[in-house]
């Protein structure tokens, strides 16, 4: 009997809790050109999810009896979920037009095969941006 490969872990998504979900799906639809999927209703949260580069992202706001319980968002560098790594093809004018929100750039590096950098978003999520060289 053949034996079948079975993948046992499939990535899914990533979640980002918002005040305002609209606003935050938005966001990442004007900046990184991701694609709004249908928003629902789970629980009392508003989830306005969005499509990047073939990966999920929910953003949602918090359910009625967590929102008392929501501390602030951190972009810093700390323990926990870390930060999101997006490919781009020009790294300046991403920077650029980040910049122009007031957004906090935390490092910019360059190492022979890529160019990178660190970015808050609204919410406080830790973003990469890498463009590969060459």
């Amino acid at each position: 009997m053949a034996r079948r490969h079975l993948v046992a872990h499939v990535f899914h998504h990533i979640h980002i809790k918002a005040r305002d979900p609209r606003k935050t799906a938005r966001w990442w639809v004007d900046v990184f050109g991701a694609r709004l999927l249908p928003e629902r209703d789970m629980a009392g949260a508003l989830f306005v999810p969005v499509e990047l580069g073939g990966v999920t992202i929910n953003i949602s706001s918090p359910r009625p009896e967590e929102a008392d319980l929501m501390g602030e968002g951190d972009a810093s560098l700390h323990y926990g979920l870390e930060h999101l790594g997006l490919y781009t093809d020009d790294l300046d004018k991403d920077l650029a037009r980040l910049r122009k929100q007031r957004l906090q750039i935390f490092e910019t590096r360059e190492s022979p095969a890529s160019k990178m950098a660190f970015v808050e978003t609204p919410d406080k999520v830790r973003v990469e941006l890498i463009q590969p060289l060459g």
